[in-house]
């Protein structure tokens, strides 16, 4: 578990970093097609090529659907896909939480919630009772996701928003 490789390199990567440092994880190493730095080894098109290096990847993409290519690449060549929770959020053990997903510093996912592969609880957003969050789908700072709503796949929640 000391190892992630994480795709993408951008703005939101370095909070996902910093969380999975947080989580336990010491050899974090990025994949982007136009970032650089010591900690980016290669681009997108070399995720085969680090499977014999990495067991553990995730992507770290805020485009849905950049998230769900990548993310079913990932699966393509058998990483382990894990679920990273920010330690300050609270997420129900009666909750079904997917690869791929993230959830945020403050977040909350109450009991019976459903989240779909690939989906990012952003800081101090609220997931009600019996939601279902749909794959990939991105839900924005603060946004509240009342008891039993539903989101589709690959859906975009505006920060603060409610949905009902």
């Amino acid at each position: 578990m000391n190892n992630l490789l994480i795709i993408g390199a951008g703005s939101f990567s370095t909070e996902v970093e910093e969380m999975a440092r947080l989580l336990g994880y010491t050899n974090i190493v990025f994949l982007d097609d136009q970032a650089t730095g010591p900690s980016v080894i290669g681009k997108t098109s070399d995720i085969g090529k680090m499977r014999d290096r990495f067991d553990t990847a995730i992507v770290a993409l805020g485009n849905n659907f950049l998230r769900e290519k990548y993310h079913e690449e990932l699966k393509n060549y058998n990483y382990t896909i894990p679920i990273l929770i920010h330690p300050t959020a609270y997420v129900s053990s009666d909750a079904m939480i997917s690869p791929g997903c993230i959830i945020r510093t403050y977040a909350i996912v109450s009991r019976y919630a459903k989240l779909g592969e690939g989906v990012i609880v952003n800081i101090g957003s609220k997931i009600d009772h019996h939601c279902e969050i749909g794959d990939f789908s991105m839900i924005l700072p603060g946004a509240v996701i009342r008891g039993s709503a539903k989101v589709e796949p690959g859906s975009w929640i505006k920060a603060n928003a409610v949905v009902e």
